[in-house]
């Protein structure tokens, strides 16, 4: 896991994935990875983080951002598609729950000291989806 912090960008899978996400011209990669998420028998840390980044980035899109930090690429993506999206709230909360509860991302983290912050982070971005 190419992660420097327990922040939902903070780990070079999300941030890869963003480059593709900054490509295109709809929410379909986002929808994507929701959903790879919810299919996912067994959610693999990779599938976790890019669902999280995806997810983060709805909330923006619905002007609930978080405390992530998004570049000017991002913050310009986010504008052209403020407002869409609201029909993946019900299914983002259902990924969140599942990603808490039985993810390799959560054995992961639950194996460092920073277990209780990355929850803190992904309970408060649970909060900004209702």
């Amino acid at each position: 896991m190419g992660a420097w912090g327990y922040g939902i960008f903070e780990n070079d899978t999300v941030l890869d994935w963003i480059e593709d996400l900054l490509e295109t011209q709809d929410l379909s990669l986002i929808t994507e990875a929701i959903e790879m998420a919810l299919d996912d028998s067994e959610i693999e840390s990779y599938t976790a983080e890019i669902a999280l980044g995806a997810i983060e980035i709805l909330a923006a899109l619905q002007d609930r951002p978080g405390h992530e930090e998004y570049d000017e690429d991002l913050e310009d993506w986010i504008d052209r598609h403020k407002g869409q999206g609201k029909e993946l709230l019900v299914l983002s909360q259902k990924a969140v729950e599942k990603i808490l509860s039985e993810s390799e991302l959560r054995e992961l983290r639950e194996e460092s000291e920073g277990f209780e912050e990355w929850v803190k982070i992904i309970k408060e971005l649970e909060r900004r989806l209702m």
